[in-house]
């Protein structure tokens, strides 16, 4: 899943995945997008920012959008005795890394599932 590839609406066509600016693929349901993704062992690219808490900008603190969802966020931990690791969490799916790259791809991989239902039982 190092190919991250964006998913984007095609108004009335439905839902395109594209490469830069290259268009890989268009799909009548947004599920099916991200279907597409998971077959190929990518991941979709969501839209990072600072967390806003209150007003406020929080230190090593960000989140991640899909469109205007929250799809997730990251945050290093200040204090002991995990103190320097990078928590992600994604609706139910967490974790806790090294490096602030992995903890997005964590997310942009646990989002991309989830919008397909691919860990739902079959």
């Amino acid at each position: 899943m190092n190919e991250r590839l964006t998913v984007r609406s095609a108004y009335q066509r439905g839902w395109q995945v594209v490469d830069g600016s290259t268009i890989l693929e268009t799909f009548p349901a947004k599920e099916e997008a991200f279907q597409f993704l998971v077959d190929r062992g990518a991941r979709v690219r969501l839209q990072w920012g600072r967390t806003v808490i209150g007003g406020r900008t929080a230190p090593y603190d960000f989140s991640a959008a899909f469109q205007s969802d929250n799809a997730g966020r990251i945050r290093m931990e200040l204090h002991p005795p995990s103190k320097g690791l990078w928590l992600w969490y994604q609706s139910s799916s967490r974790g806790a890394v090294e490096a602030k790259d992995r903890a997005i791809f964590e997310v942009e991989r646990a989002y991309t599932r989830l919008m397909c239902g691919a860990d739902l039982p079959r």
